[in-house]
């Protein structure tokens, strides 16, 4: 009875954390095709899916292979991914018992072959699975290739919560603009501009914030209505004089206009106007509000140019992945090699985008590159003042040193036992432009009588990353214990 208390609350929080990302019935949307396409292509089966699991039912956010988007739980074999939180290889679904005669099993898709890994969100909750799905036996044990479906499962929650973060912030502008609305009318609020506009003669009032947001010399210059209509932006004047000429009760309802004004100074500022029509001992007049929005404005700007950066960024990255995984196919000499050298530059990629999502997603730590780099290769040293690179600067370097460790353990000092390997660096500020030093120092290595001929996906992918994606220059020289690698580049 406990057991199953503690069970319901846990789905309680869940489901909770399923609805706060509005992902159910959503429609189609392309970067989670990419990963079912993706999916599909790099285990080579005919079924993907994203999917996602409620009180009910599964229901695929994006498929490949499959009639139907959604099935009842009961029968759904992501339910079971979701209650244990873990992967579910099933490499002969017939003769496994819990799925024999599930009619995912018995009918169309005849599957014969599962493999799924959960897709957990940042407070631990399983949400549903990325997996993948055949209609024949496979001949391959799937074991060792579970990090591979581990890695695009991440990427699809990194594509969840920046999913979520977007509605988030449409969310909290939709907020702002009624919060805004509610405020327009409050005279009395600090800050706000209250003004009278008398169409008939023609003279101007000034009330509240006018000084700071008109000009310290609104209450003597601004006086008559040319002369305001003078300080507003001469591509907004005639609209807004427009608009004031408009809001008598015959030709429409209030003046509501958002314009720019430009200051004696020469500075230009955003002013949000908002007024209504009264008539007055037989004259006509306007009353209403202004406030101050620039910084609105700018941060509204600068927020439609983050978005265009993050989505420009994710483009890069899914190009980025999706070149890695062929090219390292075509360069494989095994599965087994293949294997090996994919996990690890998915996996360096996979670090490389967590580093970035730690900090803004724009620019990343360079000693924390390195650290996590150590984590994995524990005889490896460094020392060198830390710096921030941009993010395609991060990938490529990231790439560099994973390919530098992966041939140290394969072939160099951390193949040996008394092995090991120093990463130091400086940052050259005498240079124009300031650059950076980078120095791979293997030692007690075994002995290399000549120089290896560099060949392969690996030396192109650190040839190429270092002198076109970084503009720089790199040089590697073998002595008797092992080999020195200097990198050189401008630092964005």
């Amino acid at each position: 009875m406990v057991q199953n208390k503690a069970f319901l609350e846990m789905e309680k929080s869940r489901l909770a954390t399923l609805d706060s990302y509005q992902i159910m019935d959503s429609p189609p949307e392309a970067a989670f095709d990419r990963m079912t396409r993706l999916a599909a292509d790099v285990f080579e089966v005919p079924m993907a899916s994203i999917s996602f699991v409620d009180d009910k039912r599964q229901w695929s956010k994006s498929a490949i292979g499959l009639k139907s988007l959604e099935s009842a739980r009961d029968i759904s074999f992501s339910s079971h991914i979701v209650e244990s939180r873990e992967a579910l290889i099933v490499e002969d679904v017939i003769s496994d018992e819990r799925f024999a005669d599930n009619p995912f099993v018995t009918d169309s898709p005849y599957l014969k072959f599962y493999a799924g890994y959960p897709l957990v969100a940042p407070n631990g909750m399983a949400l549903g699975a990325l997996w993948i799905g055949d209609s024949n036996v496979r001949q391959q044990p799937f074991g060792d290739r579970v990090e591979q479906l581990r890695c695009m499962a991440e990427i699809v929650m990194s594509e969840m919560e920046l999913r979520r973060e977007a509605q988030q912030r449409k969310e909290a502008q939709r907020d702002a603009a009624q919060a805004r609305t509610d405020l327009e009318m409050a005279l009395a609020l600090s800050g706000t501009v209250s003004w009278k506009m008398n169409l008939t003669t023609q003279e101007v009032r000034w009330g509240g914030d006018y000084y700071r947001v008109w000009g310290e010399d609104a209450d003597q210059a601004l006086l008559i209505a040319d002369d305001v209509f003078a300080r507003i932006h001469p591509e907004d004047r005639q609209r807004v004089r427009n608009s004031i000429e408009n809001s008598r009760p015959l030709e429409n309802q209030g003046f509501l206009e958002t314009f720019r004004i430009v200051l004696p100074s020469g500075e230009t500022r955003w002013i949000l106007g908002r007024g209504d029509f009264l008539r007055s001992h037989d004259e006509d007049v306007v009353t209403g509000v202004n406030y101050d929005i620039t910084d609105a404005v700018k941060l509204a700007d600068q927020q439609k140019l983050h978005t265009r950066e993050l989505h420009h960024r994710l483009r890069n990255l899914f190009a980025t992945l999706q070149s890695i995984m062929v090219l390292t196919r075509n360069s494989a000499t095994s599965i087994d090699d293949y294997i090996e050298r994919i996990t690890g530059r998915l996996g360096a990629l996979n670090r490389t985008q967590q580093i970035l999502l730690d900090a803004d997603f724009v620019t990343g730590s360079f000693a924390a590159l390195v650290k996590d780099l150590c984590s994995i290769y524990p005889k490896l040293r460094w020392a060198g003042p830390d710096f921030t690179l941009p993010e395609n600067a991060m990938v490529s370097i990231s790439l560099v040193l994973n390919e530098l460790a992966t041939n140290a353990a394969k072939y160099g000092a951390l193949s040996q036992e008394n092995g090991s390997v120093k990463i130091t660096w400086v940052i050259n500020r005498d240079d124009d432009p300031p650059s950076i030093s980078i120095t791979w120092k293997e030692q007690g290595g075994p002995s290399i009588n000549e120089p290896p001929l560099l060949k392969g996906f690996g030396s192109s992918l650190i040839k190429h990353s270092v002198t076109r994606n970084l503009k720089g220059t790199i040089t590697k020289d073998w002595h008797e214990d092992g080999m020195t690698c200097s990198i050189n580049f401008p630092l964005p």
